[in-house]
């Protein structure tokens, strides 16, 4: 028969053994969730958008061959690639918007959605596997619709309600003298904070959602934002008519 101080040994090191295979489990665990989240970021589109133009901004001569540059006497040799992408991101968000929301694109989601639901069932079960691997029952959730406050809350949020919110940090900020003097300069940096409170819901919301597999709730929010922008033909012209007015003397 062991001694007690042979036992408290054991004891101890039974549990710094578990302590350890607890820590190394919770560390492998947050390792692979980062991985996955860096993955989906990698796939984000607007990401992707972002880094390359670091990367072609990071490198004068190959921007020179796309970009004129202030005081050059012609144009740069692939100035037309420029000017052709340059022409369709123009049309980028409204085109994508109305695809995004458009009957045909719907259609697509609703027939991936209903597959994933067929590949999911196991031996006729009422419950089903959601694009995330979570056990979900069927006729609950089918549509990704959001309740009429959360609607309210997309579809005035940004065009009407921010604006107001935007002013009150530009009084706040010009109160407290948080905004700098540039001569020449001043009034189009505080429109610029201005304008940017009253613009709609960025497009790319609706992609981190499709991205993410969440289909049906990016379905639902892609036709909610294009009713938003919609409203804000209205408002953000208001909007930057009354900050012209406030910032910028006549």
């Amino acid at each position: 028969e062991s001694s007690p101080m042979k036992r408290a040994q054991e004891y101890v090191y039974g549990k710094a053994v578990d302590i350890k295979k607890s820590v190394k489990s919770t560390w492998t665990a947050f390792i692979d969730k980062t991985i996955v989240v860096l993955i989906r970021l990698v796939k984000t589109p607007a990401l992707q958008a972002a880094f390359s133009a670091i990367f072609l901004a990071s490198f004068p001569k190959i921007k020179g061959l796309l970009v004129m540059e202030p005081g050059s006497a012609g144009q740069p040799p692939l100035y037309f690639v420029y000017d052709a992408v340059s022409t369709m991101g123009k049309a980028q968000v409204p085109v994508s918007m109305i695809m995004l929301s458009g009957t045909a694109t719907i259609r697509y989601m609703t027939s991936l959605r209903n597959k994933a639901i067929k590949a999911a069932e196991e031996d006729g079960s009422v419950r089903s596997l959601d694009l995330e691997g979570n056990g979900v029952d069927q006729g609950q959730g089918e549509k990704g619709h959001f309740s009429l406050g959360a609607t309210l809350v997309i579809l005035l949020g940004r065009p009407v309600i921010m604006p107001f919110v935007g002013l009150g940090w530009w009084w706040l900020m010009n109160y407290l003298q948080l905004i700098p003097d540039i001569e020449g300069h001043t009034p189009i940096l505080q429109l610029i904070m201005l304008i940017e409170s009253a613009v709609p819901t960025a497009q790319n919301v609706v992609m981190l959602l499709l991205v993410h597999g969440r289909m049906e709730q990016g379905e639902a929010l892609a036709q909610i934002v294009l009713l938003q922008m919609a409203i804000s033909i209205v408002t953000f012209t208001v909007c930057c008519s009354f900050f012209q007015y406030l910032v910028i003397p006549a």
